[in-house]
């Protein structure tokens, strides 16, 4: 049976201001299923080195309070212990200014492979997140794409997930970004409700 999406509500909103967001200090509203949280692996012997760099966000799912942000990208740098440094940036459409914050990334366990601890000065760290990770990198080849995924449980059959397309390239080709459609969809993702984010429209520094 197909995942049906819930929207938001005010509890959902509630709970969405748990989850620390991954690209930008801001918190994201997750879209809400009727279903438990997919059996997905994430990638195993994560290479932080080979992982950084700039990321551009192409899809992701809807923001409750960052829709007017486009142009959002991140920047990976290793630190001398191994952990990474990011620094997330984006245009506001409605300040007219551009934007960023830094964070930090380290891996919840090596032996849980690729589930990652996002964090910003400015963002709460629930228990949950600080042993399971708040960013669950599914697949990447370090070159070309990244997915990004997060579910969250809800009840009995609830969860509210964050579903993301980062891309090397600000403007990838119509055929690799069908080649990640296609791998959300074996990796059992419902793709539905993800959003392009404006990288087109980006002013210069």
């Amino acid at each position: 049976m197909r995942q049906q999406y819930r929207g938001t509500s005010a509890f959902s909103c509630f709970v969405c201001l748990l989850i620390l967001c991954v690209t930008k200090q801001s918190v994201k509203t997750q879209v809400a299923f009727d279903a438990v949280c997919p059996d997905v692996n994430v990638v195993q012997n994560f290479d932080a080195q080979k992982y950084s760099g700039v990321w551009f966000e192409i899809e992701s799912y809807p923001g409750m309070i960052d829709e007017l942000d486009i142009c959002v990208s991140l920047n990976y740098t290793m630190q001398t212990d191994g952990n990474l440094q990011v620094s997330s940036s984006w245009f506001n459409t409605s300040s007219k200014v551009h934007e960023s914050i830094q964070g930090s990334v380290r891996l919840i366990n090596p032996s849980l492979g690729a589930k990652l601890l996002v964090t910003f000065p400015t963002s709460p760290v629930s228990q949950s997140m600080s042993t399971d990770g708040n960013f669950w990198l599914l697949e990447t080849d370090y070159v070309n794409y990244s997915i990004v995924f997060l579910c969250l449980p809800v009840g009995s059959n609830i969860s509210f997930q964050y579903l993301s397309y980062l891309s090397r390239e600000r403007f990838p080709f119509a055929a690799g970004l069908n080649f990640v459609h296609q791998r959300m969809e074996s990796l059992g993702l419902d793709r539905t409700f993800l959003k392009p984010n404006d990288q087109i429209n980006c002013p210069f520094n």
